[in-house]
């Protein structure tokens, strides 16, 4: 499109209606692309301005003539000049068949054929849009419309897939995790001479046997109790996405419980250790809470702008997705300019393709699922099982030594085991059954969704007709 001003007057001074036609040349490069639309200030610097004149004019589409109120003056004072160039762009844009927009400023009005010269007389017929003192935004959004029926907005290039970012961090916890419970158990094997004040080396593997344990069956019951009430789980999600606040709150309530929980372990193992290893358990369980701290501080620092490509293709991730989409579709104003129509269709293509990762067959497996989606039974829960079971077996071993075998330690040695592969194997059933129900339903209600998205989206993206017809009808509907 190509924006046809005076300006300035037959003398060279600027006339007042410039910084107003410049307003407008700015909001329809917002909304159809910088490239799409021709303003005499884009011209570059050493570009001669006639060949570039003429060659943007052989491409325009639509030429948006501005009309304001000395218009006809002006044009007659230039009458006798060699090359009027506002009088020639409309002319040529006749001649080619070009649609005219007129825009009207206050205090002007279009004007009659016999005010005009014979080769742009055809201008005094098209339909013309107010741009008036008071309803500036309207007018702008009329001018929108009447552009829009010759030339749409630039459609943005998506990716009609998503491949969800592998969090490799995992790795590194679970590989600490195990080098821990080596190390932990290499030290109970070293203070088998020298061990600690009233308690034996084969207590101590045991102790910390049990400290890991009891993390993971709380991790057990926590699952279990997500499974049992996924459905009033996914009610509250719901309701936390659509809080401004829902990370503090989220943060607060697992610190909360991580809490809960060291103080629980502290009353209950307070009664048999000593004073020095009863300070190494709650140094350990401070250092957790205070590492998930530090991390979680960390993500929010650097949480990558809107929109996100999912770093795992979750439920919840995809019921996130909708819900900040439809808050941002709700507080924005039409018309939308052309980098949020890009935003908000690339919002939804991560959508889908997140949706599309979900349903893939090969997620369905349990090995893909565990090291791609599983949000709670992770790598680094891996790892504590292989470390409560590595000091399960020092302790095991430790007490032979010392006391030789026995039936009674064989027999806690294995139920021990059962209880720390069958509380990871619980949490990892209990996740995967819970997810695939997430799944289920949205799979069943984003395809609806989505459509009151994309119809919202649509909405706001062309909503200058209504407001070009409720002006040319002098608002009467």
């Amino acid at each position: 499109m190509f924006v046809n001003y005076r300006q300035r007057d037959a003398a060279g001074n600027l006339l007042p209606h410039a910084l107003v036609v410049e307003a407008l040349a700015e909001r329809l490069s917002v909304y159809f692309g910088h490239e799409a639309v021709y303003f005499d200030t884009t011209l570059r610097i050493g570009e001669p301005y006639p060949a570039a004149l003429r060659a943007r004019l052989l491409e325009t589409d639509v030429l948006v003539v501005v009309i304001h109120p000395t218009w006809l003056s002006d044009l007659a004072d230039r009458s006798g000049r060699p090359r009027d160039w506002v009088r020639y762009e409309i002319a040529i844009a006749l001649a080619s068949s070009t649609r005219l927009v007129p825009v009207v400023l206050t205090g002007a009005g279009m004007p009659l054929p016999q005010d005009l010269p014979p080769d742009i007389r055809e201008l005094a017929h098209a339909q013309c849009v107010e741009l008036r003192f008071g309803s500036l935004a309207d007018g702008m959004q009329s001018v929108v419309a009447e552009i829009e029926l010759v030339v749409s907005p630039q459609a943005p290039e998506l990716v009609t897939a998503v491949e969800p970012l592998r969090d490799r961090s995992r790795i590194g916890a679970a590989i600490g995790v195990f080098l821990l419970s080596a190390l932990l158990g290499c030290a109970n094997i070293a203070v088998r001479f020298v061990p600690f004040p009233d308690l034996p080396a084969a207590w101590n593997a045991a102790l910390f046997a049990g400290v890991l344990t009891f993390y993971l069956v709380i991790i057990l019951i926590v699952s279990g109790c997500k499974f049992a009430l996924r459905r009033p789980m996914d009610w509250l999600d719901e309701r936390l996405v659509r809080t401004p606040n829902r990370a503090f709150v989220v943060f607060g309530t697992g610190v909360f419980f991580l809490g809960l929980c060291m103080v629980m372990l502290m009353l209950v193992a307070t009664s048999g250790l000593d004073a020095g290893t009863l300070l190494l358990v709650v140094t350990i369980g401070v250092v957790a809470v205070m590492s998930m701290a530090v991390a979680w501080l960390r993500n929010q620092a650097h949480a990558p702008d809107w929109p996100r490509r999912p770093a795992e293709a979750t439920p919840f991730w995809v019921r996130h997705a909708c819900v900040e989409l439809e808050t941002r579709l709700q507080s924005w104003n039409a018309p939308l300019p052309l980098v949020r129509q890009q935003d908000a269709q690339l919002a939804l293509a991560n959508i889908r393709g997140a949706v599309a990762a979900m349903s893939a067959p090969e997620s369905t497996r349990l090995i893909a699922w565990w090291r791609k989606r599983s949000p709670w039974v992770t790598l680094t829960h891996a790892g504590l099982m292989a470390a409560a079971f590595v000091l399960a077996t020092v302790a095991l071993v430790l007490d032979w030594v010392a006391d030789g075998p026995d039936v009674l330690s064989a027999l806690c040695w294995l139920g021990a085991v059962i209880v720390i592969v069958g509380s990871f194997a619980g949490a990892i059933a209990f996740e995967r059954g819970g997810d695939r129900g997430q799944i289920a339903t949205i799979t069943t209600t984003i395809q609806e969704r989505l459509a009151s998205l994309e119809e919202q989206l649509a909405v706001l993206s062309r909503p200058g007709l209504i407001a070009a017809h409720r002006l040319r009808s002098n608002g009467r509907t």
